[in-house]
């Protein structure tokens, strides 16, 4: 029983820190984040999540594609990225980001979205 309660334990305290992640990736949300291009917010965005998750000890693995959908000078982009734990292995989130053309050629990239 003993064994059977540590495990338990174990994947309590996992399935709680990786809430604890998604609720601070919400928390980027407000805090939009300028370029020149998508690509640039995108790389700066990138940086973010993996300064973030290697606070929690976690490694991230970010798919090499993303769903698009267009409305004018509005894009939104789900990004797939693979969060791997200590205990639980390989867990999956989805990321929506918005990027949003303001001036001429300048973009502004906000979090919509974490699941």
């Amino acid at each position: 029983m003993k064994t059977r309660e540590k495990n338990q334990n174990k994947r309590r305290l996992s399935a709680e820190s990786i809430l604890a992640f998604k609720k601070e990736l919400k928390a980027l949300a407000f805090e939009p984040i300028y370029g020149e291009s998508i690509k640039e917010i995108a790389a700066k965005l990138t940086a973010q999540i993996e300064k973030l998750a290697e606070e929690y000890g976690y490694e991230i693995i970010f798919s090499e594609k993303s769903e698009v959908e267009i409305e004018g000078d509005i894009y939104y982009f789900d990004y797939i990225i693979k969060v791997k734990t200590k205990h639980n292995g390989v867990r999956k989130m989805k990321v929506r980001v918005q990027y949003i053309m303001y001036d001429q050629n300048y973009w502004v990239g906000l979090i919509t979205e974490v699941r």
